[in-house]
């Protein structure tokens, strides 16, 4: 186009004609290229434009605007601009970079969620190796706190050990929420109380929450009990606080309420992946700023997040929609933009007589047997060993992986294996698989302060061997060695099915 020094467009093409929306008879002499230009660069396009007439070479000649067209929308330009010499008049072209600054910002948005899932990975692999320390420590921590309290029947001391043992209990329950965030935690489902997740969670979320926010609780009248993961259902309760707590910016009131509901017929016809049957509701609340119905659309999908940069992973949503369908359950959401939020959790339900019962384990028996123990860590392998001396057993203690295989070449009798799944020189699936090809049928237990995705890596399969979880204690131990002792299971066919695949 050619532009007169008054501004006015005096002559345009068809393709201006195009992004402008205008006639050529409703441009030419009439418009002022003013006009096509936003607010926020009019300005310094009109100081370039005077500044030019004056000195041509004064002012680049490209440069970039935002482009207002007849319906008001705002498309990003490319200008070039020179003067006509001999005269005021100047010619300018204008090249539409909106696709290309869109497909820049797209990239710079993966870019930014690449950089974010990798720096979660690297979390979970700095999480997964603390915690692997950390329940060693753990392990003897709780280990000899426990013989310590065999010993020490009632009075001062008896209290102390009491308060030695719950605070470790905290500590690798903290260890858990840590893992089930960070990393693939392995779902253990199991009859508990949705009511005593909620009531011994609540101090935690309240420290979440700014002062200008509370926390107000309705359980149902009656208790109800969910097959679920205690540790996964926490993380649900940490990610919605939290999520509740960045849409109240000027504080507010975060609900938990509980019902029982019956799904029927007509509620799967709206949901068509519901299974119908009695459930429980968990409804999260806040009185937040809302969202409108295309963000609603969308708050599940992983790295989601309309947070700026750096403040949020577009994680939080994602992770407790998956913790829901993993419990086989479901989750909706009902928000209006500055009416708040409310989450909606549904919960397969069991009979309360389904909880497991905490009387129910007979006493502790000893025994004669060999063990061969193989830990890499001094503190949890004397351990191990102290307690199983102490109930009869006879131990021969390993460092490593190869002296595991060393001390039971060198051993007349071992009857059991207590093997910790990742050390040096060879893992305990390693381990194990030399010594089976020596004794086919040797009985074995895995330990591990590791993450299930590790133990995977390991060749240590789910379900597949029998496993302990770090931090043991010592009443979990003697007991998993005796069930394994006395067990007619012959683990060699297990083995041999894995036997090529994890070679």
């Amino acid at each position: 186009m050619i532009i007169e020094n008054s501004t006015t467009i005096s002559l345009c093409n068809s393709e201006f004609q195009r992004l402008s929306g205008y006639t050529k008879d409703e441009i030419e002499g009439k418009k002022s290229w003013t006009e096509f230009v936003t607010k926020e660069d009019l300005g310094r396009m009109l100081s370039s434009h005077h500044l030019r007439r004056k000195n041509p070479d004064a002012v680049p000649r490209q440069y970039g605007f935002q482009f207002v067209t007849r319906t008001g929308e705002v498309r990003d330009m490319c200008f070039v601009v020179d003067m006509i010499p001999g005269t005021d008049r100047s010619v300018a072209s204008l090249v539409d970079i909106t696709d290309l600054k869109q497909a820049e910002h797209e990239r710079t948005r993966l870019e930014a969620q690449l950089y974010q899932a990798q720096k979660m990975e690297a979390i979970g692999t700095l999480a997964g190796g603390i915690a692997h320390d950390f329940n060693n420590i753990l392990t003897a921590l709780v280990g000899y706190a426990t013989l310590l309290q065999m010993k020490v029947k009632r009075g001062t001391s008896r209290n102390y050990v009491d308060q030695i043992l719950a605070a470790s209990q905290k500590a690798a329950d903290l260890v858990r929420n840590l893992l089930a965030f960070s990393r693939q935690q392995r779902i253990r489902l199991e009859p508990v109380s949705l009511h005593e997740i909620i009531r011994r969670t609540e101090k935690l979320l309240s420290r979440l929450l700014t002062e200008d926010m509370v926390i107000e609780t309705y359980l149902a009248p009656d208790d109800i009990i969910v097959m679920a993961d205690a540790t996964q259902m926490d993380q649900i309760l940490f990610n919605l606080t939290t999520n509740a707590r960045d849409a109240m910016p000027q504080g507010g009131t975060l609900t938990i309420r509980t019902e029982m509901v019956e799904l029927d017929d007509e509620f799967q016809r709206l949901h068509t992946y519901v299974k119908p049957g009695p459930y429980a509701l968990l409804s999260v609340s806040d009185t937040g700023t809302g969202m409108d119905e295309s963000l609603q659309k969308r708050i599940f999908d992983p790295f989601f997040t309309t947070k700026e940069v750096g403040k949020g992973t577009g994680l939080g949503l994602s992770t407790v929609y998956g913790i829901v369908k993993q419990h086989k359950g479901y989750i909706t959401v009902y928000s209006e933009p500055q009416m708040g939020t409310t989450f909606h959790i549904y919960l397969p339900t069991v009979k309360k007589n389904s909880k497991k019962e905490t009387s129910g384990p007979g006493p502790i028996q000893g025994g004669k047997e060999t063990i061969l123990i193989g830990e890499d860590s001094e503190t949890v392998r004397e351990f191990a060993s102290t307690i199983l001396t102490q109930h009869g057993y006879t131990t021969i203690e390993a460092v490593d992986g190869q002296d595991a295989v060393d001390q039971f070449r060198t051993a007349h009798t071992i009857d059991l294996l207590i093997l910790d799944s990742v050390m040096p020189k060879k893992n305990g699936r390693e381990a194990y698989n030399e010594i089976r090809a020596i004794k086919p049928g040797i009985k074995v237990i895995f330990t591990s302060g590791y993450t299930r995705d590790v133990l995977l890596d390991k060749g240590i399969q789910d379900e597949e061997f029998n496993f302990l979880q770090k931090p043991i204690s010592p009443l979990t131990l003697l007991r998993k060695v005796r069930e394994v002792l006395d067990s007619g299971q012959n683990e060699e066919k297990a083995a041999c099915k894995n036997s090529d695949r994890n070679a």
